[in-house]
């Protein structure tokens, strides 16, 4: 798709001589850019406020419900703490994700530049919740299983982490990953394409 972009561009520059039209052009690319860029900005924060609402309330409940209950069950307590302990890492890696964005050069490449590193944030944030992914299981895990529940219950929890897990790391591979590909190929077009 990048390739085309660039291809359709090429051929409407060559196919005139005006020096206004690299004008036209080079605004036309700096909005699709732009585009892209708000378009990982967009994400970004949908998967931070996803991933912060759901370690504060779910590591809320869970505190909450096992003193309620004062069942003492040290490991669902730990895993409580540390959950809001990631919504609230995560809170303040946003706040400073977004001061870096504020302090970007507004030119085609610097908006490029942004997008780029706003994918690569967001793959760290995937990779390390990932990791935080397999601790939540483990501490789960070790909570069920020393409980009363029964086997299905049990079948039905550890189906729904492994499907979680896996949708983690699809989304990893296939998104993530191939949204920055594309996004460092079009920097290495732009870069190619201005040198000639």
């Amino acid at each position: 798709m990048i390739a085309m972009e660039f291809k359709e561009m090429k051929k409407i520059w060559d196919t005139q001589n005006d020096e206004a039209l690299y004008v036209i052009n080079e605004d036309a690319l700096h909005r699709r850019i732009k585009a892209k860029k708000m378009g990982t900005k967009r994400t970004t924060t949908f998967a931070e406020i996803i991933l912060i609402a759901s370690n504060l309330i779910g590591g809320g409940v869970v505190i909450i419900s096992h003193l309620l209950k004062n069942s003492g069950n040290v490991a669902s307590l730990t895993m409580g703490v540390l959950m809001m302990m990631v919504g609230v890492y995560i809170l303040f890696i946003r706040s400073q994700r977004i001061r870096r964005d504020q302090q970007t050069d507004v030119s085609i490449l610097g908006d490029l530049e942004n997008a780029i590193e706003n994918i690569n944030y967001r793959i760290k944030l995937s990779q390390s919740m990932i990791w935080f992914c397999l601790i939540v299981i483990g501490f789960s895990m070790y909570t069920v299983l020393n409980s009363e529940r029964s086997v299905f219950n049990i079948i039905l929890i550890s189906a729904f982490f492994i499907v979680g897990f896996i949708m983690s790391r699809w989304e990893h591979k296939h998104f993530n990953l191939g949204k920055r590909k594309q996004l460092l190929d079009l920097k290495e077009k732009l870069i190619n394409e201005f040198e000639m």
